[in-house]
């Protein structure tokens, strides 16, 4: 039996997918975020109380669940140390249940400039929190490692040449300056450094020795995956399950132990610039905005909201190898006479059912749905499978047919509670 769980958005992130980690993590005995850094937002609610995390895995609420910041990700220091005591302070213990990698790349002020810059000249729709310029130094080979911190005079050398680089960039090829100094921000990540330093350790090494059931927890979504997602508005990681080696420094066979599960929403929402092929422009999306509160955790811009995309949801499926889907929000549809799926695209007179890597294509193609009776009920009071109306019912198995992936569990509201299992897996059985 298959201990391990991959947990993945399936979408352009946002899907729910905090909540979803929150509640299986009870299951679980170490949780670990891989990619991205604080430009993920994953919103929990714990009995009335919510909690929104930005670099610590979402399952360390738990309090007997390890938590393991990964190789793959950037890492604010100032914010990460923030967030630490933060839930220290809401009586949740958790200095000594975190581990972070001693190859983790750290986010900068200077990155922080950059990416403010970048999105000025060319708009992304990004968060500005310097997670792009991060990985932009990482493979530029400029990056700062937290196993670097150890040497004070190589973390300082590295810092005054990565700000005179930042500063010739600004002034010289933009015209921009900026504020930044050099003997603050050094003094201040070594004062971080030196707060979290007994939790830095090879988390490679200590997840191939560690013998409990871990879960892997992704951030953003697999359509803002770096590689297969609506290039160039996309997050600056493998946002998808093609980031989890690289990401935590295990080797593929690894993951054969595991279960590959993502989250959905049963429509589509996207933040930012790019391709949005079922975007809904007019009333219907405003509805779909209100009803299922759609505002980023991170940056509490409005979402744009459309109709559920199949054929993006299945380039995910095939991407992630999924099988498994967790969906959520059903009930935001539930006063809606009509509600649609996307089941193809129409482009220069033909139609497609796969998702196109080229933008121009993305940006001209025509959505084809399929067209279901709503069912006017409300489905977040439901238990059971056996609960949902009929037109409910077979909006969810159009969806489990075409994307050939049992839906295993559906998310009827924010709390931890509120959910139920379709096909309960076998290690919650056995449990």
């Amino acid at each position: 039996m298959k201990e391990n769980l991959v947990i993945l958005g399936a979408q352009w992130g946002d899907e729910g997918k905090g909540k979803v980690v929150d509640l299986l993590s009870a299951d679980f005995d170490a949780v670990v975020r891989y990619q991205g850094g604080s430009n993920a937002g994953h919103t929990v609610v714990v009995g009335g109380e919510k909690f929104v995390l930005h670099l610590l895995p979402t399952g360390i609420l738990h309090e007997h669940t390890l938590g393991v910041v990964a190789q793959g990700m950037v890492v604010d220091l100032e914010l990460l140390v923030r967030e630490i005591e933060e839930l220290e302070s809401r009586g949740l213990k958790v200095w000594d249940r975190i581990f972070i990698s001693d190859r983790a790349h750290l986010v900068m002020p200077y990155h922080k400039v950059l990416d403010a810059l970048f999105e000025k000249k060319g708009k992304i729709g990004t968060t500005l929190r310097g997670i792009g310029p991060s990985y932009m130094f990482k493979y530029g080979r400029k990056g700062i490692r937290l196993c670097d911190l150890e040497d004070p005079d190589r973390t300082y050398r590295l810092m005054k040449e990565n700000l005179e680089f930042v500063q010739d960039l600004c002034e010289k090829v933009y015209c921009e300056n900026h504020s930044l100094d050099l003997e603050e921000m050094f003094d201040k990540t070594r004062e971080n450094y030196g707060k979290i330093r007994e939790r830095v350790t090879d988390t490679t090494r200590w997840l191939l020795q560690f013998e409990g059931k871990v879960l892997f927890e992704g951030a953003q979504g697999t359509m803002l995956d770096i590689d297969m997602g609506t290039y160039p508005y996309v997050t600056s990681s493998n946002a998808s399950a093609l980031g989890l080696s690289n990401g935590t420094g295990l080797p593929p066979a690894y993951f054969s132990r595991a279960n590959f599960w993502a989250v959905s929403k049963a429509y589509t929402t996207r933040v930012g610039e790019g391709p949005f092929p079922t975007e809904l422009l007019e009333e219907r999306g405003e509805r779909l905005r209100e009803r299922g509160r759609e505002y980023g955790a991170t940056t509490g811009r409005p979402r744009r909201c459309g109709w559920l995309d199949l054929v993006a949801l299945k380039h995910a499926v095939e991407v992630n190898g999924l099988d498994g889907l967790v969906l959520t929000k059903l009930d935001v549809l539930d006063d809606f006479e009509e509600v649609k799926a996307c089941i193809a695209y129409e482009v220069d007179g033909r139609f497609i059912e796969h998702f196109p890597a080229g933008l121009d294509t993305l940006q001209r193609v025509k959505p084809v749905y399929r067209s279901f009776k709503g069912w006017l009920r409300d489905t977040r009071s439901a238990k059971s499978f056996s609960e949902l109306p009929q037109e409910a019912l077979e909006y969810l198995q159009f969806i489990e047919s075409y994307l050939k992936v049992r839906i295993v569990m559906l998310s009827t509201g924010p709390e931890r509670e509120e959910y139920f299992w379709l096909h309960e897996p076998a290690w919650k059985v056995r449990s």
